[in-house]
């Protein structure tokens, strides 16, 4: 029996009424017996009728959906891995990923599966989700591995960091005691459980140890508050922005007293926002810091209100060193992590980053002078919309098939709500005049989520070069801040 099933296999046994999901959108709880039943249920539907092998792959599109968290057992049971991808991700992507790494089904929205999007298998109802099985011939293997983490990387596509039971469990384990989730708590469960923060803050204290979740497909700031009340939470994982949106919109009935335990993460956590909640509802924000490659690494579990941003201190099992890099900034290094969560390595072999005592981030971070972390900067060019990463070759790779376009570069820009936003600079072909911004965007809208869609759209008559032909991403770049400062409307 998987390690992790195991687990849950305990908590079950001891407390087999116990309601550890709670759904207010479908308008129930879960119990640890309903769990386990359903997850048999499960696991026979995707053995039996499906086909699915044992370390086959099931690319899942389930996001905060109840049957995620049995889902996720029912793998465990069948021996299968699975890769869990954001709910926004289109169809067009969700099969693109299937074809790359060879899946053996895909389990989607049942509005997702409606129009023959995924061809004329019959799909296999699971509670509300579909699951597709896949043509026999084009399913890989991936022995010992539980989970396919999707990360942007550093260049191109994004890459699958390989995680097995021991890993998943390490990561947990560490979060739990760092951060200080009890069995007791009840978590509100907002951020997407696809990503490695909601994996490992979330999911994983449920598996492992019994702590209740309230379920949200996304977030919603009177659900969130009505939650909150409703089930006496403590613990909200959430983002930057959610947390500035009650600084700018403070509930009208104060904040819920019981949600005391608050962490940040996906995209940096300005000091502002700390400083400005915490006078307001009297609650310190905390920074929780991780890769997809390592779970887990620091979380800022002080009590002042500083004036510099932070991430903390390492978890409980990890070091942080700071390697010397010439690019660093000053005081500077290169965050390297080591810990039992680490991830095996990539899918497609790829070793960069892991080497035999870890991983090498491509972030740069410094010490401060109470030796927390904080963090400097990155190597990778990706762009944090709203802590989601999106690469931009994977924007311009779409954006080059459109008819009419023959040149296009993908880059970040400042945004108040999102920390940052996408930019596409496209030069149009000559003499065609169906390429413009209008067009450009229901280009997007079938071939990439939301948000992936480039939020500013500037046309331009050629790149700019350098003298070696280049594109001349300095130039590039001042171009768009001055476009931005002119011409940006909001979209």
């Amino acid at each position: 029996m998987s390690e992790i099933l195991s687990r849950f296999a305990a908590l079950y046994r001891a407390a087999p009424n116990r309601l550890l999901i709670h759904a207010p959108g479908a308008g129930r709880s879960v119990s640890a017996a309903e769990i386990w039943s359903a997850h048999l249920h499960q696991a026979e539907q995707l053995t039996r009728i499906a086909g699915v092998g044992a370390d086959q792959l099931v690319v899942s599109a389930a996001g905060n959906h109840p049957s995620a968290v049995t889902f996720f057992l029912a793998c465990r049971a069948a021996g299968a891995a699975i890769m869990p991808v954001d709910p926004g991700t289109t169809a067009a992507e969700i099969l693109v990923l299937a074809e790359r790494f060879e899946a053996a089904a895909l389990l989607v929205p049942a509005e997702m599966a409606a129009g023959g999007r995924f061809g004329s298998v019959r799909a296999i109802d699971l509670d509300g989700l579909q699951l597709i099985p896949r043509t026999p011939a084009a399913r890989r293997r991936y022995p010992g591995t539980s989970l396919l983490k999707l990360t942007s990387g550093s260049t191109g596509l994004p890459k699958a960091a390989f995680a097995t039971d021991p890993q998943l469990i390490a990561d947990g384990t560490q979060i739990t005691a760092g951060v200080g989730i009890q069995p007791s708590d009840t978590q509100l469960a907002v951020v997407p459980l696809s990503h490695s923060y909601g994996l490992g803050v979330v999911l994983m204290p449920l598996l492992l140890q019994g702590t209740a979740i309230v379920i949200r497909d996304a977030f919603v700031p009177p659900h969130l508050e009505a939650d909150a009340r409703q089930f006496n939470a403590r613990i909200l994982a959430g983002a930057p922005f959610m947390f500035q949106y009650f600084v700018t919109n403070p509930p009208a009935g104060g904040w819920p007293p019981s949600l005391q335990c608050l962490l940040s993460a996906g995209a940096p956590l300005p000091a502002a926002t700390v400083r400005e909640f915490h006078d307001r509802f009297g609650v310190k924000i905390r920074s929780f810091y991780g890769t997809t490659e390592t779970g887990g690494i620091a979380y800022d579990a002080g009590d002042e209100i500083g004036v510099e941003p932070v991430v903390g201190t390492p978890l409980p099992g990890v070091t942080i060193t700071l390697q010397p890099d010439a690019l660093a900034p000053a005081g500077g290094g290169r965050v390297h992590v080591q810990s039992a969560a680490i991830a095996s390595g990539y899918s497609d072999r790829d070793r960069d980053g892991f080497d035999t005592l870890g991983f090498l981030t491509g972030d740069y971070g410094a010490w401060n002078v109470r030796q927390q972390l904080t963090l400097l900067g990155r190597i990778s060019g990706f762009v944090n919309v709203a802590g989601r990463k999106v690469q931009p070759e994977e924007v311009e790779q779409v954006l080059r098939t459109m008819p009419g376009v023959a040149d296009v570069r993908v880059l970040a820009a400042p945004d108040p709500r999102r920390g940052q936003q996408i930019v596409a600079c496209i030069v149009a072909s000559a003499g065609d005049t169906s390429v413009g911004v209008l067009a450009v965007r229901r280009f997007c809208a079938n071939r990439l989520a939301a948000h992936k869609i480039p939020r500013t759209i500037l046309m331009l008559d050629a790149m700019p070069l350098t003298v070696r032909g280049k594109t001349d991403r300095a130039a590039l770049e001042q171009l768009v801040r001055a476009r931005l400062q002119i011409d940006a409307a909001p979209v």
